[in-house]
């Protein structure tokens, strides 16, 4: 940001006036004129640390929730930007600084939360974009689709070209061929898997005990008895986490598969993950025995990619991309988002967020696992989000020297080029053993050494113990976006005297308009400063002109009332 006070006359130039500085006065008043150069064009990598311990889930739920008002700061100034995520966890080998992505879980629970079956996977798992998984039909059993082995991608077609048997037979995993694109044909369960054929044709009409075509199982055709399942005697047969034809909202499905000789009620039974997603099973919503359900997000086939859906979930249930690095220009990046930081409460509750982001920004990571997330040309900003102060190894300033390094020598004496922010328990107890802060979610240490690097970087420092993370979301997107939304003059102005002008360069005829009080811009009497919000911040290297009557010397303004005293 540029800052000179006294910008003259026009007629002289705007460019004069930068460079030399120019001041007028008349008999009564000094006139100020401020010019402040918007930041440059933004291109940043975004690294979010979030705490996976056990206390953690309400935060990351709202993290998730609010992620939009993040994306807000970007829009209309074309940030470049791209994000991953990592743990706090440092003790699980495996995740040690590997950005998260390709992991997910579906559970199906009775009414009392007991669970039916569970399949969680991650990305070793090779799921596809337009490629369903499925269960090999010799393993059909709530123990054997835990196992990766025992999954394979689809190969047949359905709908509008994207590969799965929805509601269908599956394939061997063993003799399964190459891919075959095009119309969805049935393929019936092996002969020795023990499970019957669905029963659903393509259209998702009932050929069997199911005379009603709506998978609930309830027409004349169901003689078996029906009952609430136990454990194991529904499982998940086949997912479709990424569909290509269509977009995720309306594309994505599971299917279930009836492993008895009864019809079972799922009336009040629930789909969920270890995030926000939970969707509850309708009313008089059957299994019909030994058959399968697809359930989708949209049942509408003109936009879910020609899939025909037994029960309909919506925004209930969501399933992760294979994506580690979320781009601006990846469709429904906030739901993405939304399963990327619903990391899980398992980690370890030593949480080491500065050493996971280290190793994260480190060899053999950035060649390897998180190859393509440091680009040379952005920016760095890390986002650490904790309930607990940090217990890395080693001193804060080590930390921040590896982070600067990896920008070069000008990130060391620029702020803009590596910045660090914390949504922590930011107010000082006072005294030891005492939280941060309290909130119906539970209590914060006071998260020191993230404050302290976020406060060497002018990153935000932010309380976790908010209620509403919409307001840190939006501090946070500007923070990352490198704009600034506050400008702070050289004088103390008379406001009644204010004049705010945007330029969109240093010449007079590239006025882009004269901004309104209260309306466009407003006056911070505390920092002495004029604040943009959001819809109004100044584009990239444009031109702020502020011009105000200077208060007479010896003045000052009463920060609580705002008013002026000699």
């Amino acid at each position: 940001m540029t800052s000179t006070q006294g910008w003259g006359p026009f007629s002289v130039g705007l460019g004069l006036c930068l460079t030399m500085g120019c001041t007028e006065y008349t008999y009564t008043s000094k006139i100020n004129r401020d010019v402040f150069q918007q930041q440059r064009l933004n291109t940043v990598d975004v690294l979010m640390v979030v705490d996976n311990s056990c206390s953690m889930w309400q935060e990351q739920d709202k993290l998730a929730s609010n992620f939009p008002a993040f994306l807000a700061a970007f829009e209309g100034v074309e940030v470049d930007w791209q994000i991953g995520v990592v743990t706090t966890d440092m003790w699980d080998a495996e995740g040690q600084g590997t950005l998260l992505g390709g992991d997910d879980e579906v559970e199906l629970q009775n009414p009392d939360g007991q669970s039916i079956d569970r399949v969680a996977w991650d990305s070793s798992w090779g799921m596809s974009e337009g490629v369903a998984h499925q269960l090999d039909p010799a393993a059909m059993t709530s123990s054997n689709n835990d196992s990766a082995d025992n999954w394979c991608p689809a190969v047949d077609g359905y709908g509008d070209g994207d590969l799965g048997t929805p509601g269908s037979g599956n394939q061997s995993c063993v003799s399964a061929g190459p891919p075959s694109f095009g119309s969805g044909t049935d393929t019936a369960f092996a002969a020795d898997s023990g499970i019957m054929d669905t029963g659903w044709d393509d259209s998702g009409s009932d050929e069997g005990e199911d005379d009603t075509g709506d998978g609930t199982g309830s027409g004349d055709g169901t003689t078996d008895a029906t009952r609430t399942p136990n454990a194991g005697e529904v499982i998940i047969t086949e997912i479709m986490a990424d569909p290509a034809m269509v977009e995720d909202v309306y594309g994505e499905w599971i299917e279930l598969t009836n492993l008895t000789e009864d019809a079972l009620d799922l009336s009040g039974h629930l789909l969920v993950d270890n995030g926000r997603n939970s969707f509850a099973f309708p009313e008089g919503v059957v299994l019909a025995a030994g058959e399968s359900m697809v359930v989708g997000r949209s049942a509408d086939e003109s936009l879910n990619g020609g899939l025909s859906v037994h029960v309909e979930s919506g925004a209930g249930m969501t399933l992760n991309n294979d994506l580690k690095v979320l781009a601006g220009a990846i469709d429904g990046a906030d739901e993405i988002f939304s399963e990327m930081v619903a990391v899980g409460t398992t980690g370890s509750g030593i949480e080491m967020g500065l050493d996971s982001a280290r190793a994260a920004l480190s060899e053999p990571m950035l060649s390897g696992p998180n190859a393509g997330f440091l680009r040379e040309d952005a920016n760095l900003s890390i986002i650490f989000v904790s309930d607990e102060n940090d217990y890395s190894r080693d001193p804060v300033n080590d930390y921040l020297m590896h982070f600067r390094d990896l920008k070069g020598d000008a990130a060391h004496r620029d702020n803009g080029m590596v910045n660090i922010s914390a949504v922590v328990g930011n107010e000082e107890p006072a005294y030891e053993g005492q939280p941060s802060c309290e909130s119906d979610d539970g209590v914060a240490d006071f998260g020191v050494r993230y404050i302290d690097l976020a406060t060497r970087t002018d990153g935000a420092v932010e309380s976790i113990c908010d209620d509403d993370f919409s307001p840190i979301a939006s501090e946070l997107g500007l923070t990352v976006s490198g704009l600034e939304v506050e400008f702070i003059l050289s004088g103390l102005p008379d406001e009644s005297s204010m004049k705010v002008k945007i330029y969109g360069d240093a010449e007079e005829t590239s006025l882009i308009g004269e901004l309104e009080k209260d309306v466009d811009y407003s006056y911070v009497v505390a920092r002495n400063a004029v604040r943009f919000e959001l819809d109004q911040i100044p584009p990239s290297e444009s031109y702020v002109l502020v011009e105000y009557r200077v208060l007479a010397e010896g003045s000052q303004i009463a920060s609580d009332t705002g008013e002026v005293t000699p």
